[in-house]
């Protein structure tokens, strides 16, 4: 019989013990409300060069993201002329791909796609090759990805410079995990050969938040040789 109280006593105070333990594991966290809400279409920043500057070349880089949850339409480029020239990554159809976008005749225009990696490092150049009074040469490509590269000409010079994040879909849960895209190493020079003093970007929508409070996108560095623009994710 004593035996049997003990063991009854052990049971008990192992069940009791299990309990607390218990709670403490399942003790729901305080629920942090999120507005995962995006407004679709491009989120940008622009900056033009002084007056009398001409843009012999724009580059950016950034890293492709991770993959996305779901299907939709994302784009991050930079451009010239407020997206007349595009070197692209886009989501789209479950995979990521690169392409040379460019707007002339009243249509857009884009060159191969080719797919790539999350993890890889993009570079998007786009350069004035030769040019006379009334036409313009440009070549866009990415570094390391000759098939991509498009070469065409239009009737105007370009002058201003984009940095964007363009995505076509209502909510952050299609966006990649990533909290977080930079747009580094911007770098323009002109046809002097030389760099232009700090570009002063323009901001549009900046006071877009994500679902974390945070602004969608920031300036970090105005640099016109190794500038930085983060898009911003969660």
């Amino acid at each position: 019989m004593r035996n049997q109280k003990l063991r009854f006593a052990l049971l008990v105070l192992s069940i009791t013990v299990l309990g607390c333990t218990k709670n403490k594991i399942v003790k729901p966290a305080p629920a942090v409300p999120l507005d995962e809400t995006y407004h679709d279409g491009a989120s940008y920043t622009s900056a033009d060069l002084p007056p009398g500057d001409t843009i012999k070349s724009f580059s950016t880089s950034w890293i492709v993201p991770s993959t996305p949850p779901r299907d939709s339409t994302i784009f991050w480029w930079n451009g010239l002329d407020r997206g007349a020239l595009q070197p692209v990554l886009q989501w789209e159809n479950g995979s990521w791909t690169i392409a040379n976008w460019y707007f002339n005749n009243g249509n857009y225009h884009h060159g191969k796609f080719v797919p790539v990696a999350p993890g890889t490092q993009l570079t998007g150049v786009i350069e004035l090759i030769s040019f006379t009074t009334d036409s313009f040469t440009y070549k866009e490509s990415f570094v390391g990805y000759p098939a991509a590269d498009v070469t065409f000409k239009r009737s105007t010079l370009a002058t201003g410079l984009v940095e964007c994040q363009e995505a076509y879909t209502n909510t952050y849960l299609a966006f990649p995990s990533d909290s977080v895209v930079r747009m580094t190493g911007i770098s323009c020079t002109t046809t002097r050969g030389t760099h232009p003093p700090n570009l002063h970007w323009t901001v549009r929508d900046p006071l877009t938040k994500t679902p974390t409070g945070h602004l969608a996108f920031e300036v970090i560095n105005p640099s016109s040789s190794d500038g930085e623009v983060d898009f911003f994710i969660r």
